[in-house]
């Protein structure tokens, strides 16, 4: 069978609020709707079942919310992330069963570690490409276990190292994979492979908030992933854009941002009443814990605005070219995400500010305009 060109559309970070009716994606849907295969990152559950635990994420019509992204043009959620088990079990589940009943598929999570684990695999004009996703943030027990819902998970450790004999210097952080974590990644995606042309990633990591930083085990995972046989890692959770990597060739987005965050928190003055805004408490908590002050008229990171859409076209099995599409939110208004070109000055403000956090992270990824999109390479 012939393999002709398709295109892999992937975003970061989605959570509906209201009813799901909002017209969150309005001015990138078109886009969204251009890739053979589209791909996103869901930090909820869609069910109006279980029991919310306090300042989590709720739905107040998960129909009409899965309509929003049937309509946006998805094909592949993860939602393995420290959001799987806000609302319980009995939400989880009820998920998995609404979306059988669409065209969209679920990966990463499941009634136990060996459906968390299965991949989705869609075959388009002759290219198979598989996805697997993997949570290494969330609460203790949100992953699954062999008899428990949950998430695939991908843990780390934190050691704090004393590097300084110094009183008050402060620690180097060490992050290392969970060794059983890690192998089981690693053979999933092997066995996957055998399977597909391409190996698609998803993986909710890092650490949200801060400016550029990559944590070491985001490097340690992301290369094992990459060594075993996928083509490509798409990265959640961090709330603000990360660097872009190029590992042997494959391309690891670190941090994908958040896409579509239909949330906005309500009064700052609501944030210590009783029942008051839980946004409104976390972004006060997130803020004094990060040092920074949240973009007004949101709870989110001044950084938080630029964010992109990763676009991979396949052909002949293989990914031939990855690429970004830049993308502004503007939190002053329903905070949608604006698809941009290149004549707009903000596209050359993402494209700078993606260029300066790779380098300070030592990352040597080149970025190319090409027409209103940005190719990704390899240096050299």
């Amino acid at each position: 069978m012939s393999k002709e060109k398709i295109t892999l559309i992937a975003v970061g970070d989605v959570m509906l609020h209201g009813d799901g009716t909002k017209n969150i994606f309005h001015y990138v849907r078109d886009v969204l709707r251009t890739g053979d295969i589209t791909f996103g990152n869901c930090e909820q559950t869609y069910s109006d079942k279980g029991n919310l635990a306090p300042g989590q994420t709720s739905i107040e019509d998960p129909i009409k919310s899965i309509n929003t992204l049937i309509d946006a043009g998805f094909d592949v959620l993860s939602i393995a992330n420290n959001h799987t088990l806000d609302a319980g079990y009995e939400a989880l589940l009820d998920t998995i069963e609404r979306m059988k009943k669409t065209n969209i598929k679920l990966v990463g999570i499941g009634k136990n570690l060996t459906e968390a684990r299965k991949p989705v695999i869609i075959e388009k004009k002759g290219n198979r490409v598989g996805f697997l996703a993997y949570g290494c943030i969330g609460p203790d027990g949100y992953e699954a276990w062999e008899d428990k819902p949950g998430y695939a998970p991908m843990r780390a450790y934190t050691i704090y190292d004393k590097w300084d004999y110094q009183p008050g210097t402060p620690p180097r952080i060490i992050t290392v994979a969970f060794p059983d974590d890690l192998a089981a990644m690693e053979d999933d995606i092997r066995k996957l492979k055998s399977q597909v042309d391409v190996v698609a990633v998803s993986l909710h990591w890092g650490l949200h908030f801060q400016h550029a930083v990559i944590p070491m085990y985001g490097y340690q995972v992301g290369h094992a992933a990459i060594d075993a046989g996928a083509d490509i890692i798409l990265g959640g959770h961090a709330h603000i854009l990360k660097g872009i990597e190029v590992y042997k060739g494959r391309v690891v987005f670190h941090a994908l941002n958040n896409f579509a965050f239909g949330m906005r928190p309500r009064p700052p003055s609501t944030a210590t009443q009783p029942g008051g805004d839980p946004f409104a408490r976390g972004a006060r908590r997130f803020s004094e814990m990060y040092h920074f002050t949240p973009e007004p008229g949101s709870i989110w990171h001044p950084e938080a605005k630029r964010t992109l859409i990763c676009k991979a076209i396949i052909e002949d099995g293989k990914i031939q070219k990855v690429s970004y599409l830049p993308c502004w939110i503007d939190f002053q208004k329903e905070q949608q995400p604006e698809l941009l070109t290149r004549s707009d000055s903000r596209a050359e403000d993402v494209f700078n500010y993606i260029e300066q956090i790779s380098r300070e992270e030592k990352l040597t990824t080149q970025f190319t305009w090409e027409g209103n999109e940005v190719v990704i390479k390899a240096q050299g």
